[in-house]
Parts: C-alpha cells; sequence; structure tokens
C-alpha cells in the first residue's frame, strides 16, 4: 500500500494505482482526453501532466503508477504552463463551430479551454480541413475537430474486436479514419463511440441535431432489452425522452441505445380509462367484474419491477396461481459484456414473490377445466416469442374473464375482457433483481399522461373497490 504527498496530502493507495486516480481520490481532478478506465492509457493528448519530485520532467499521471514516499504537485507553475501548451495545440486547427456542434454543453474541449486554456490565439495560418467520410447510418465523423485522442480506435479494437478504425498519416497530416471499404454499421457496439468521444468529432445520426444537451434531464434507469439489465441514463426533457446512454464504462449494445424510440409515446394516442368489454369503465367496474367471475390467476412477465409484480400477485386467489412469463433469448457477442442469454431479467425477483415460470402449459389447463375463472395478465410482447405469446392469447380466449395490463398494448390486448391504462417503465420507481442477484433501481423519468397510473395504483384501486364500505 504505497503512501505518497499529492499537493502536500497525504494519502494511501492500492498497489498499481495511477497518480492520475490517485490525484482523484485525493480530490483533485487531472484534466485528460486520451486516458478512460476501459481502454489501455497511451498517454498521446499530453493534458494529464504532473510534477513529480525527483523527475526531470512532468510525468503523464495516466501512465506513471503511484510509488511510496512520491510527492507529486498538480499545481505548480510548469504544470499550469503546460496544460495551457497543450490546449493551445489541441485548439490550433479546431473550428470554431461550437454553436453547430452536438457536442456542445457536454465538450471536455469547451470545459478545459475555459479552465486550463488562453482566451487569445496566435494561430493566423489557415487551419487544416480534412475530406468528409462517410462511417455508415449509425456515426458521424467530422475529422476537424478530432483531437486524436485515439480513444475510439482503441475501443474497436480492446472491446468491440471489430478494429474498424484506425490512423493514417502522421504530423500535421494525421487523421483517425477507416480502413477502405469499411464502416461502422456492422459494429454493434458502434454508438459507444460517441459516448467515448470528448469532442464532437464523433456523433450519432440518431440523436444528431435533435436537442441540445443542457436542456437535458439525465435520470438512472435500467435497459428492458438488456439480459442484465443494465444500468442507462434516460435523457428527457418536456416529459419527453430523447436518448439513452449507458451509465457503466463498459460498451454497451446498441439495440438498447436506441429503444428509446418505443417510449416515446404520443399521449394522444395511448388509453386514458379501463375498458371493460370494450367500453369505458370505472375501476370499481373492472375490479367488480373481476371478483365475480371467480378463482383468479395471475401472470406477470420477468421483465416488470418487483414492487409492481407484489402488488399484482395479491390478485391472485391462491399462491400457487401466479405464474411467470417471458422466454426471449439475447444472443451473447460479448461474454465480458453479458453473462446470460437470458432476456427476463428479473425472473429471480418475481420467483422470490412466488411466481412460477414454465408453467403456462399448466395454466392453460386449469383455465379450460373451469378451475380457474380470471386471468390479470401484465405483459411486454418484446419478452416472449412467437411460441409462449400463442399459449398467452389461448390462455385469454378460454377464460371467463381476462384483465391486461400492457404499458405498449399489443394484440393480447384485444383479446382482453378488460384493460388499465397502465405506465410504462419510464414513468414510475421501483427495482429488479438481475441474474446475478444484484437489486437495481430504477427512478420515474415521466411524468405519464391523464389517466395513465402505475400498475401499483392500479392495484390499490381495484382493491379498495373490492373492499367492504364500513357502515
Amino acid at each position: 500500500m504505497p503512501n505518497l504527498k499529492i499537493n502536500n496530502i497525504e494519502i494511501t493507495v492500492e498497489p498499481g494505482t495511477l497518480l492520475l486516480d490517485a490525484c482523484a481520490q485525493a480530490g483533485f481532478d487531472i484534466p485528460h482526453y486520451c486516458y478512460h478506465p476501459a481502454l489501455s492509457p497511451v498517454a498521446t493528448c499530453r493534458m494529464c501532466m504532473v510534477e513529480v519530485k525527483g523527475m526531470p520532467k512532468l510525468a503523464t499521471s495516466c501512465t506513471t503508477v503511484a510509488m511510496e514516499g512520491q510527492e507529486v504537485s498538480t499545481e505548480s507553475p510548469a504544470v499550469v504552463d503546460a496544460r495551457a501548451g497543450t490546449m493551445e495545440f489541441l485548439l490550433m486547427n479546431h473550428p470554431l463551430d461550437c454553436p453547430i456542434c452536438d457536442q456542445a454543453g457536454e465538450c471536455l474541449l469547451q470545459d478545459y479551454s475555459y479552465k486550463y486554456g488562453s482566451g487569445d490565439s496566435r494561430m493566423v495560418e489557415p487551419k487544416r480541413r480534412y475530406r468528409y467520410e462517410d462511417l455508415g447510418a449509425k456515426i458521424a465523423i467530422d475529422k476537424n475537430r478530432c483531437i486524436h485522442c485515439t480513444r475510439c480506435i482503441r475501443f474497436t479494437r480492446e472491446v468491440s474486436g471489430t478494429g474498424e478504425l484506425t490512423v493514417a498519416n502522421r504530423g500535421a497530416e494525421l487523421e483517425v479514419t477507416t480502413y477502405e471499404g469499411r464502416s461502422m454499421d456492422e459494429n454493434p457496439l458502434a454508438g459507444n463511440v460517441v459516448d467515448l468521444c470528448p469532442v464532437g468529432a464523433l456523433t450519432s445520426r440518431d440523436f444528431r441535431f435533435n436537442k441540445r444537451v443542457w436542456y437535458l434531464k439525465p435520470v438512472p434507469t435500467i435497459s428492458r432489452h438488456s439480459a442484465m439489465a443494465s444500468p442507462i441514463w434516460a435523457d428527457v426533457d418536456q416529459n419527453r425522452v430523447w436518448r439513452f446512454r449507458p451509465r457503466p464504462t463498459e460498451g454497451r449494445n446498441d439495440h438498447e441505445r436506441y429503444r428509446y424510440h418505443r417510449y416515446d409515446l404520443d399521449p394522444a394516442a395511448r388509453l386514458a380509462h379501463p375498458l371493460l368489454r370494450g367500453v369505458p369503465a370505472t375501476a370499481g367496474q373492472v375490479a367488480a367484474a373481476l371478483q365475480d367471475a371467480g378463482t383468479a390467476a395471475v401472470v406477470a412477465q420477468g421483465t416488470f419491477g418487483c414492487g409492481t409484480a407484489q402488488a399484482l400477485g395479491e390478485l391472485a386467489s391462491a399462491e400457487d396461481l401466479r405464474f411467470g412469463s417471458g422466454d426471449c433469448v439475447i444472443p451473447i457477442l460479448y461474454p465480458a459484456l453479458q453473462p446470460s442469454s437470458d432476456g427476463i431479467f428479473n425472473r429471480v425477483g418475481l420467483t422470490e414473490r412466488g411466481y412460477r415460470f414454465g408453467r403456462l402449459e399448466e395454466l392453460l389447463e386449469r383455465v379450460r377445466s373451469g378451475e380457474v375463472r380470471a386471468v390479470v395478465l401484465l405483459h411486454d410482447c418484446e419478452g416472449s416469442t412467437e411460441a409462449e405469446t400463442a399459449t398467452l392469447r389461448a390462455i385469454l380466449e378460454a377464460a371467463r374473464f381476462s384483465l391486461a395490463l400492457e404499458p405498449i398494448p399489443s394484440p393480447l390486448s384485444d383479446l382482453a375482457t378488460a384493460r388499465l391504462p397502465a405506465a410504462t417503465y419510464l414513468e414510475e420507481t421501483d427495482f429488479i433483481v438481475n441474474h446475478r442477484g444484484e437489486t437495481q433501481c430504477y427512478k420515474k423519468a415521466l411524468d405519464p399522461p391523464r389517466g395513465v397510473k402505475p400498475i401499483v395504483e392500479w392495484v390499490r384501486e381495484l382493491q379498495k373497490a373490492l373492499r367492504p364500505t364500513p357502515v
């Protein structure tokens, strides 16, 4: 456990800790562009220079390991001068197009220029200009903004393993480019280079020119389209979701990133009140119809939260009438990032609450025999294969009464006797238990339209309607 001083503050760090991380541990943020904790350090940007007593020159903190007895300065005159000089070089050929750049508002070049750079430029020669290059339908590149940190190149080599990007030429003609005839369209992790790029050189065609980032509020949530319920940011404004971004440092599949479109729903097109046999009704009327039908079973899909599943389970007439659904499989392309192919990421959480998976055929037989008369279904069509959907369809058709709760309706909703306008997972706060047994919480990001409520609230209303009125 090395002991060292950083700006006269004594700290103890784990063996092998880089000085950049040691400085962060001591409370000093070191500016950097090329360094990223998920990638190999290369020390190309030279912004992270620090002064180490006894060393003849400044050291790059992203490649220098903390050692016993070191005395490090992060704000000495030599360090300040080195940072200012690096910023001048980086900005020398950089275009002044911040007003039209998608990265504006979350750009490290802007932040560091303001904090460490100069308000003047000694560059009087014409700025360097690169030719246009097409990286495909996912990613747009503007080489004139690139500062050659090589994060994107290392990502395609070390994480995605596809290696489309490389560095060509040298000196003033250096450029990030692709091998001839290749694009990034076949890379399932391509969208991550947008998050890695510290400037506006690589931007998402999907999000490009849609929204200024300083208007967006990032809300911590999870991906509903990941085997491990990957933690993500939902960036929202004006009660709309504008993009998904990964929260961890690892790469995430593009399928998750672009699924925010599914939850950008038109309020006018959503169900706004309960339906009973195709006509508007009250929660009390739906509750009465459910009670009159007789023995009720609950089918809940394992992509919904534990709180929702717990509340919904109370509508089942017996503990053995809680059934779990969902059988989708997500192919494993990168085992280090996705250890499970089971797309029903809250299977553990629902099992702990009494839901039995793989028993839908049993439920179908009990419905057909008349033992079970009513079925309450919580479902998302993307969590079930065609085979399971067909079984669920048969259950709804055979039941005397059925209540469907689908935040995003599918044809199954049309088969149900009653429907309730349920909120999506972005419109509620809940938690899940992933395949590792880890509890993951997600927060409400959007307000549901008038009449649309989280399932927990609907269950409370149904139970209240069934509860006898005190005399």
